[in-house]
C-alpha cells in the first residue's frame, strides 16, 4: 500500500529541508490490467525514506498485448514509461524540492538530462516563485551518465532510437476545452479518423467526447493519497508542469495501441511568460511552450522516430482559436468548458461548467465576444461575465498590472485586440465595463495599433509532419 513509511504520529512536522534527495526507483507493469506503477522516494537525512506510488491505467493496452515480447514496440514503451516515470515525479518531488534527484532506472543520455533539467527548473518556475525560493536546480544521477547506477541494458532496453509498426492514426487528448476541439474537427476534415484521449476524465470532457462522436481512451491517474497528509504537515506545494505528464502518458496509450502520432492543441501564446522572477521570465505554461514542445519532441525521437508529438494549434494566436472554435457550429457550445471549477478533484467543489468568476472564463468570454453575438456567448456561461467577475481581473488580462494571471489565458497583447474588436460592435460598443477597460488602455497608451491586430489575428504558418501536413487551419 503506498503511504508515508515510519511515521509515528500524524502530527509530526514535516521539515523540506530535512530532504537530502529525491529518488524516482522505477515503474512496474501489469499488462493483464494496463496498471502501471511509479515508485518515488523522500530520502531524509535522518530516519526511514517517505516512500511513494503513483498509479496509471491504460485500458487500450489489448493491442500491445499481442506483441512479440521481442518486439521493438515493448522497448520503445519501456522507455516512454522511464520518462513518464521521472515527469510524473514532479508531484512528489515539489513536496521538499531537494538539491539532489536520483533516478534508478532507464538509460539515458546527456541530451535527455538536458530535457529532465529544464522541465524542473522551467516547469516548476511557477512553484519557485509562490513559495519564494530559488529557481531549482538539483543535481542530477540518471543511469548511463557515469553514475555508477545500473544502465538497464540487460534488460533488452537500447539507447539507439527503434523504428516500429504503428499502423493506426492520430491520438489527440482532449482537457474539454475549444482548443483540443478546433483539432479534433481539423483532424476530421482532414480524413484523418482520430482517437481521442484523456488523462484523468471529468464530467465536462465526456460530454466533449460524447459530442465529437469520435472513440476514445480514458488513461486513469491516481496520485498517492500521502501528498494531502504531507503538505498538512509541512510539505510544499503548488503548480507542476501537467500538460508534460499528460503528453507522455499519452504516448504510452498511442504506442500501446498503435497509433503514429499525439497531436496536442497548445496554442501560440502559451509561450508568453507572466512575471520576471529573480531576473528570469516565469511561465505559468512553461510546459505547453514552443520550446517545451520543441525539447520534449527531440526527446521522443531519441526513443523512436515511428511515433511524434507536436501541437497543431502553435502557429495559432488564441483569437484565431477563437475564429476556429466558433466555425465548429454550435456542436461544442453546450458541452466545452476551460473553467478551472470545472476539474477540481472534489465533486463537492466542482462546477458543472463555468464559475464564471476566474481568469479564464473572463479570458474564454473575451476571446469568443470577438466572433460570437452577444446572446450565444451569454447563453454559453448562463451571464454577461463582464458585470459578475472582477475588473481587475480583466486588467490583468490586458497587461495593465504587474504581471498577468496565473493560468492558461492568451497574450496581454491579443488581450488588448479582443477588447478593441468587441468595442467596435454594436452590442458591446456601449457596454460599461467594456467602456471602461477601453479608456484604462487608451490613457495607459496600450489601444492596439493596426498591426498589433494583424499579428493577434494572423496565423504563423507551422510545417506538421507527414501525413499531417495536409490539415488546413485558418
Amino acid at each position: 500500500m503506498p503511504g508515508i513509511v515510519g511515521v509515528v504520529t500524524p502530527e509530526d512536522q514535516f521539515v523540506p529541508a530535512n530532504c537530502a534527495a529525491f529518488r524516482s526507483r522505477g515503474w512496474q507493469i501489469d499488462e493483464s490490467t494496463g496498471t502501471v506503477l511509479c515508485r518515488y522516494a523522500l530520502e531524509m537525512v535522518s530516519g526511514p525514506p517517505i516512500e511513494l506510488t503513483e498509479t496509471f491505467r491504460f485500458p487500450n493496452i489489448g493491442g500491445f498485448a499481442v506483441v512479440s515480447p521481442t518486439d521493438e514496440r515493448r522497448t520503445v514503451v519501456a522507455r516512454l514509461l522511464d520518462h513518464l516515470c521521472v515527469v510524473a515525479g514532479l508531484s512528489y518531488y515539489k513536496l521538499a524540492a531537494p538539491a539532489r534527484v536520483i533516478v534508478e532506472h532507464g538509460c539515458w543520455s546527456a541530451e535527455d538530462l538536458g530535457y529532465h533539467r529544464s522541465l524542473l527548473t522551467n516547469g516548476l518556475g511557477e512553484f519557485s516563485w509562490h513559495n519564494g525560493v530559488p529557481l531549482l536546480d538539483p543535481q542530477w544521477t540518471m543511469p548511463g551518465l557515469d553514475s555508477g547506477l545500473d544502465s538497464g541494458l540487460d534488460s533488452g532496453r537500447s539507447a539507439e532510437p527503434l523504428a516500429m509498426d504503428l499502423p493506426n492514426g492520430p491520438m489527440v487528448p482532449v482537457g474539454g476545452g475549444k482548443d483540443s476541439c478546433v483539432s479534433i474537427e481539423a483532424i476530421r476534415a482532414a480524413g484523418f479518423r482520430a482517437t481521442l484521449v484523456t488523462v484523468r476524465r471529468f464530467p465536462v470532457i465526456q460530454d466533449v467526447i460524447d459530442a465529437s462522436g469520435l472513440p476514445d481512451v480514458a488513461v486513469s491517474r491516481v496520485l498517492d493519497p500521502s501528498i494531502s497528509a504531507l503538505v498538512a504537515r509541512g510539505a510544499m506545494n503548488g503548480h507542476v508542469p501537467v500538460t508534460a505528464i499528460v503528453t507522455w502518458a499519452s504516448l504510452v496509450a498511442a504506442a500501446f495501441g498503435g497509433h503514429d502520432a499525439v497531436v496536442l492543441s497548445n496554442e501560440r501564446s502559451a509561450s508568453e511568460g507572466n512575471v520576471t522572477y529573480r531576473g528570469v521570465e516565469i511561465n505559468h505554461q512553461w510546459s505547453k511552450s514552443a520550446e517545451a514542445e520543441l525539447l520534449l519532441s527531440a526527446a521522443l525521437s531519441r526513443i523512436t522516430p515511428s511515433l511524434r508529438a507536436f501541437s497543431l494549434l502553435r502557429g495559432m494566436s488564441e483569437l484565431s482559436i477563437a475564429q476556429q472554435f466558433a466555425a465548429t457550429g454550435n456542436r461544442y457550445f453546450s458541452t466545452f468548458s476551460s473553467c478551472n471549477g470545472a476539474f477540481r478533484s472534489d465533486p463537492s467543489r466542482r462546477v458543472d461548467r463555468w464559475d464564471a468568476t476566474c481568469a479564464k472564463c473572463q479570458f474564454v468570454f473575451l476571446a469568443l465576444a470577438t466572433v460570437l453575438d452577444r446572446d450565444v456567448v451569454e447563453s454559453i456561461w448562463g451571464t454577461d461575465v463582464f458585470c459578475v467577475s472582477s475588473f481587475a481581473g480583466f486588467e490583468a488580462l490586458l497587461g495593465l498590472t504587474e504581471w498577468k494571471p496565473f493560468e492558461c489565458v492568451g497574450e496581454s497583447s491579443e488581450c488588448r485586440v479582443a477588447l478593441a474588436v468587441i468595442s467596435e460592435r454594436s452590442e458591446w460598443s456601449a457596454h460599461e465595463i467594456v467602456t471602461a477597460l477601453r479608456g484604462r488602455l487608451v490613457s495607459s497608451e496600450l489601444w492596439p495599433t493596426e498591426s498589433d491586430r494583424r499579428q493577434a489575428l494572423t496565423p504563423l504558418a507551422i510545417e506538421l509532419p507527414s501525413p499531417y501536413e495536409r490539415v488546413v487551419l485558418g
